[in-house]
């Protein structure tokens, strides 16, 4: 299962999300990345895995109140299947960023 497009159309409504790493330079006042955590087959049937899990982590890196995006990220990935597993927040002294990491969890259909 990609879940690429399911993460960008759900964050894509708060701010543009990047998979991996930002490609913007200078980097703005905020902006969302993601990357795969983990990511198996969950079920399987007649010899052949049918289901995958992923797990995701969505990084939120904002210079303001990251407090409104932080429960709007959580949302948007709810609406989409997500199971939410955890959620941190960290200040960053040398770039002077918050630094929010989400940590969900979906299932699907492998269409490898």
């Amino acid at each position: 299962m990609n879940v690429n497009q399911i993460v960008i159309s759900a964050l894509n409504k708060i701010t543009t999300p990047y998979p991996n790493v930002c490609p913007l330079s200078p980097l703005p006042n905020e902006y969302i990345t993601f990357n795969y955590a983990d990511e198996r087959p969950a079920l399987w049937a007649d010899g052949q895995d049918l289901y995958d899990e992923t797990t995701i982590q969505v990084h939120y890196f904002t210079k303001g109140n990251p407090q409104p995006n932080k429960k709007a990220i959580r949302k948007a990935l709810r609406e989409c299947g997500f199971a939410i597993l955890s959620t941190q927040e960290f200040y960053e002294d040398d770039t002077g960023y918050t630094h929010i990491v989400v940590e969900a969890w979906i299932e699907g259909i492998i269409d490898d």
